[in-house]
């Protein structure tokens, strides 16, 4: 869950102040993160073959690329809009925080220093979700233990991921062990492949290098560990829901 991460890196979009009722509404293929803090509400969120039900004092994340439609009889709620460079899932998660008063003025100073936009206040708008972030995972943080027999490969792929000449084989023989066996010890203490787990934070990695600027497409797959800017686009397309090209902010209600 993104609260049990303990580095988030993001790019807050926007901050919005929503007041709606007898709402219901498809939202497709958004290309950015929300975070929505409701303080009244009697909303369902369906999804897949989900259903998320959203009520006073609830916190809910809303990730990029997934597909979700709203039902609400009322919803009022203070969302930002950012892009999470190194966390992603295709889960909508929901929290009903013990403190809830704390989150609300976070968020609410959130929304206050967003609309003024005084000097910096993009800075002071990070500071205050990254406040956010570090009370939800001081409030939810779970004991975590990583397994001993595959911690020095695990070292090995946080240091080289993004080389080219990076080796999932190489990995597993840092801690001596068969790649087939270190699949299976990776895959229960992360929940995903190392495969994809590389991928995943190659890609984020990415993203956050297209929005800063500095290089061209080209780059950025080389930067990324990829020898063939058209692999590099797939995957990115595939996670992000986009093409490297026309990855940018789209906003809809």
């Amino acid at each position: 869950m993104i609260f049990e991460q303990d580095t988030i890196v993001f790019q807050i979009l926007d901050v919005l102040d929503f007041d709606q009722s007898d709402v219901k509404k498809y939202n497709f293929k958004r290309n950015f993160d929300a975070l929505s803090l409701r303080y009244e509400a009697d909303t369902i969120i369906e999804y897949k073959d989900k259903q998320l039900h959203f009520t006073d004092n609830s916190i809910g994340f809303f990730p990029s690329d997934v597909d979700y439609t709203r039902i609400a009889n009322h919803d009022k709620m203070i969302v930002v809009h950012f892009k999470a460079f190194n966390y992603h899932t295709n889960k909508i998660e929901s929290f009903f925080p013990v403190d809830y008063k704390k989150y609300r003025s976070l968020f609410e100073k959130m929304l206050d220093c967003w609309n003024k936009k005084d000097i910096s206040y993009k800075h002071e708008a990070a500071s205050l979700l990254n406040l956010i972030f570090s009370e939800f995972y001081k409030d939810n943080k779970k004991t975590y233990i990583h397994n001993s027999k595959i911690d020095s490969s695990i070292i090995y792929i946080e240091e080289n991921y993004l080389k080219k000449d990076f080796s999932l084989q190489l990995a597993a023989e840092k801690s001596y062990i068969s790649d087939t066996y270190f699949r299976k010890l990776f895959r229960q203490e992360f929940g995903i492949s190392p495969k994809q787990y590389v991928i995943n934070h190659r890609i984020k990695y990415a993203a956050s290098l297209i929005i800063a600027g500095y290089y061209s497409l080209q780059e950025i797959s080389e930067l990324c560990g990829y020898s063939d800017y058209k692999h590099f686009s797939v995957e990115f397309k595939k996670i992000i829901g986009v093409s490297p090209s026309k990855y940018t902010y789209k906003f809809e209600e």
